[in-house]
């Protein structure tokens, strides 16, 4: 049987389907029920083949909620389906999906379902060549994390060291929620300088490794601070309790780190790795250098995450050509740093060594160094007045600088 997932899903599945018999009764929350008591059958037929399949949670789940929305919009039995039907389905599921990628999963979903509970001589037209046009101009844009908002958000998070090393190491890694939030202290393998995080369980693609690099500082600070640190099976990133970090709680605070920061953009866990796969194909690396670091198959998911533009492209050829200049502070940014004062070693976004207090930040040096020259300003004027000027202060001693 397939493991649960950091979603829980597991717990609603076994819920949905502890009801399954009750499918046919409207909801009193929800829409979708199933209008035919003849189509209860095909139910319980999907639910066998997920126990033999041995699917995942999210997969039964989704799966179950589009027979669902099928049963629903076609009130005969689904064998006798027919192209007046396929009509009917296809206007519902415009309805409920918001972008062209949740179309075609539902288009192919609705012919995995006819082959699961239809024997393949038997299995209806309807499923067999469902499909949907799909127009490109109602496509929108996932919301794009940009690298010096990334900063500012790691930055937000000096105060909580597990956060700036889930965030950082996401974004290095390419690494999924579930992956990274399920590692152990087992699994982090450190060295001088960097660290291999081995998943060695809920890997989407099985067993694998995510390098830190960048984001070794902030995941040694963690790994020093936590309170676990002994237990080989204790979750490396924790909660405030010290149990498992969940993604429900790194959404809630990223986006409180946005409201803070003025940064309109709907971002949760997954706008890390896309950004971040983004960020890599803009500097330069390769389809396949990609495809190593984040553990995949093929190449064929960089569809799916790359955000990158055509405005993108013509900056990267321009600046191939030697036409315009390299941003060399994107890519000096990603790398770690070296406190000169005391050697720590220290996250990219890091403007204050942790350890020493010392700036590091060339800006904020300059700010402050700004602000000592109008102090020692100001208290030269003080001394002059002092010195040339002593009524004055014997005045204001007495509270009787009103008076004049």
């Amino acid at each position: 049987m397939a493991p649960n997932d950091i979603y829980n899903n597991k717990k609603k599945y076994e819920g949905l389907i502890s009801k399954i018999d009750k499918i046919t009764e409207k909801p009193r929350i929800g829409i979708y029920y199933c209008k035919n008591k003849d189509n209860v059958k095909y139910f319980h037929k999907v639910i066998k083949s997920f126990e033999v399949d041995d699917l995942s949670w999210i997969r039964r789940l989704r799966l179950l909620a589009i027979l669902k929305i099928l049963t629903h919009v076609v009130e005969c039995d689904l064998k006798d389906i027919n192209g007046m039907e396929k009509e009917d389905v296809i206007i519902k599921i415009r309805g409920i999906c918001k972008t062209n990628t949740q179309l075609k999963k539902y288009e192919g979903d609705i012919k995995a379902i006819g082959k699961k509970i239809f024997s393949e001589d038997e299995i209806p037209k309807f499923f067999r060549e469902f499909h949907m046009k799909i127009d490109k101009s109602r496509e929108k844009a996932r919301d794009r994390l940009e690298f010096d908002e990334f900063d500012k958000i790691i930055k937000f998070f000096a105060e909580d060291i597990v956060m700036q090393a889930y965030l950082s190491l996401s974004f290095e890694s390419l690494g999924r929620p579930q992956e990274i939030l399920y590692t152990k202290i087992r699994d982090l393998e450190l060295n001088d300088n960097y660290a291999y995080l081995n998943v060695s369980e809920h890997g989407k693609e099985g067993v694998k490794k995510l390098l830190s690099i960048d984001s070794f500082p902030y995941l040694i600070r963690m790994y020093n601070c936590h309170a676990k640190k002994r237990d080989p099976n204790a979750f490396l990133f924790f909660n405030k309790y010290g149990g498992q970090l969940k993604p429900k709680i790194i959404n809630v605070k990223i986006k409180k780190a946005c409201r803070e920061l003025s940064v309109d953009k709907h971002l949760t866990c997954y706008s890390l790795k896309r950004a971040g796969i983004t960020y890599r194909r803009l500097i330069g690396e390769s389809d396949v250098t990609i495809q190593h670091l984040a553990g995949w198959t093929s190449t064929k998911q960089l569809k799916i995450y790359d955000q990158s533009t055509q405005q993108d492209t013509f900056k990267l050829q321009l600046i191939k050509k030697g036409l315009i200049k390299e941003d060399k502070d994107i890519v000096s940014s990603s790398k770690t740093k070296i406190c000169i004062h005391c050697n720590e070693i220290l996250g990219f976004a890091e403007s204050i060594c942790p350890k020493c207090n010392h700036i590091l930040d060339r800006d904020l040096i300059k700010d402050k160094i700004d602000k000592d020259e109008d102090v020692i300003e100001f208290l030269k004027q003080i001394k002059y007045l002092k010195e040339n000027n002593p009524d004055i202060f014997n005045l204001i001693k007495n509270g009787e600088m009103k008076k004049h």
